[in-house]
């Protein structure tokens, strides 16, 4: 069962929000967007990642396996939604 688009935009701000107050530094939380490449724009790195991933467990209900934990699917706020929905739909 896929989300519909107002559970996936739920999600997706909810996540763009922690992002935004905890990952981002002052210079960047207006310039996050949901494309916004996290990685290459310095605002996800190790650290930002392992609060990521333990942010998603605990608000968000989904524990990320091991080999879900890629570039791909933490590049931009869209896919980690993208990730949490699948993650969810196998639940």
């Amino acid at each position: 069962m896929s989300a519909s688009t107002e559970e996936f935009t739920k999600i997706r701000d909810r996540i763009m929000a922690f992002v935004r107050d905890e990952l981002a530094g002052t210079t960047e939380r207006d310039r996050v967007t949901a494309t916004t490449p996290l990685l290459e724009a310095g605002i996800l790195d190790s650290l930002g990642t392992t609060q990521l991933i333990t942010w998603l467990r605990v608000e968000m209900g989904v524990k990320v396996p091991p080999m879900e934990m890629t570039g791909k699917n933490f590049r931009d706020v869209d896919r980690i939604t993208d990730l949490v929905v699948a993650l969810r739909a196998t639940v």
